[in-house]
């Protein structure tokens, strides 16, 4: 990779990396702000649940958008939408108003997601995929890291409206930073650039056929996602595990949080050695597999140090797998279609989610919360290791 060659994946990068920080700043002070606003943990629970439901919405007809125009223009076009949703947030004094302002700001990034990687498949070149996607990862890590230390700086010498003030600066200095970028367009012919039902419906059934022809490219990447899904689903009784079953304190469940951090950061740099010499498949099978691992030692845990190692090893292998998945479906979803399988198969996984959130959620009046989360993590295990048995057979044939 030559610098003349990386110029726009710098800076495709340097934006990524903002972003992600202003996500955290966005996430954290939403949180509170809906905490301190109802005082209830129920409604910053259902903050969690909106990113699904949009998804679910967006699914159906986003990837037909993001296939026929210019994703660039898509992706600052969106990046301005945000910015403008989250400055009426600080004057809104109803709950409901910013429920639905939350809603529209997903809504956008739940067409942004699919639109960005679309982009960056489209921007690379195949042999630097591997490579660009641990640095890519590194700098998720880095905002991992940076963003929530850097909210709390914001929260400290300033208000939660101000904090999202800073947010909307973010969003409108990625959206002129992308500016910068090359203008890339999908590979759809003008014919059929139209946006129409009729389209829409032609490519329900183009990723459907796609489907049937790639089944085991289908199974592989359903696997990956039950396993994130149930990741997921594990997180949001997180801290209920955290105070009711380990009795940690405040103090010492934000220690945990800062060893996940930590973790990542660490897997990070450790994944950009490792894509030199190990192939995707192989950075997804196994880095899935010891992230399930690392589930599996929390979820059993009784103290503190075993839980931090437990998070430790999970957060570390989360950067592994997630370079070894991204770069996987670059290389078996065709550039030209990017925009519809990812939307559709996102809109899939979502209604996945939504009912193993509710379930998992509803399971924790049968049974203790200890006995959801071990189970969660076994049937995590299970998923990753047939996953693993997937991946090692695919590497056998080739």
């Amino acid at each position: 990779m030559n610098s003349l060659n990386f110029k726009f994946p710098i800076i495709y990068l340097f934006t990524v990396g903002i972003a992600n920080i202003g996500g955290w700043i966005y996430l954290l002070a939403i949180n509170l702000m809906v905490l301190e606003e109802t005082g209830s943990a129920l409604a910053v629970s259902a903050l969690y649940i909106i990113k699904p439901i949009t998804q679910l919405l967006v699914g159906p007809w986003a990837g037909s958008v993001i296939d026929r125009v210019s994703t660039k223009h898509m992706m600052v076009t969106l990046d301005v939408i945000r910015a403008m949703l989250i400055l009426f947030i600080p004057f809104s004094d109803s709950i409901l108003i910013i429920y639905i302002l939350v809603f529209f700001i997903q809504m956008a990034g739940a067409i942004f997601e699919p639109a960005s990687f679309t982009y960056m498949t489209l921007l690379l070149p195949e042999n630097i995929r591997n490579r660009f996607n641990a640095i890519l990862s590194f700098v998720h890590s880095g905002a991992f890291v940076t963003g929530p230390l850097i909210a709390g700086g914001l929260f400290m010498i300033g208000s939660l409206k101000e904090a999202l003030f800073v947010n909307v600066i973010i969003f409108l200095v990625c959206a002129a930073i992308t500016l910068l970028l090359p203008k890339q367009m999908s590979t759809v012919t003008i014919e059929n650039s139209k946006i129409t039902w009729m389209n829409i419906r032609d490519d329900w059934h183009l990723v459907v056929h796609f489907s049937k022809k790639a089944i085991p490219f289908f199974v592989i990447y359903m696997m990956f996602q039950t396993v994130m899904l149930l990741t997921a689903a594990l997180d949001s009784m997180e801290v209920t595990f955290a105070k009711k079953v380990l009795h940690l304190s405040d103090t010492a469940y934000g220690s945990l949080v800062t060893i996940a951090g930590i973790g990542f950061l660490m897997g990070a740099v450790f994944t950009n050695i490792l894509v030199r010499f190990a192939p995707a498949k192989l950075l997804m099978g196994l880095g899935t597999l010891l992230v399930s691992v690392g589930y599996v030692i929390y979820s059993f845990s009784s103290t503190y140090l075993l839980a931090s190692i437990g998070f430790f090893v999970l957060s570390f292998f989360l950067s592994i797998s997630n370079t070894g998945y991204m770069t996987y479906i670059q290389s078996n979803i065709p550039t030209e279609m990017m925009g519809r399988i990812s939307s559709l198969y996102e809109m899939l996984s979502s209604s996945i989610q939504i009912v193993v959130i509710l379930f998992l959620g509803l399971a924790t009046h049968w049974f203790s919360v200890k006995e959801v989360v071990i189970s969660g993590s076994i049937l995590m295990f299970c998923v990753a290791f047939y996953l693993t048995l997937l991946s090692a057979n695919k590497l056998k044939r080739n």
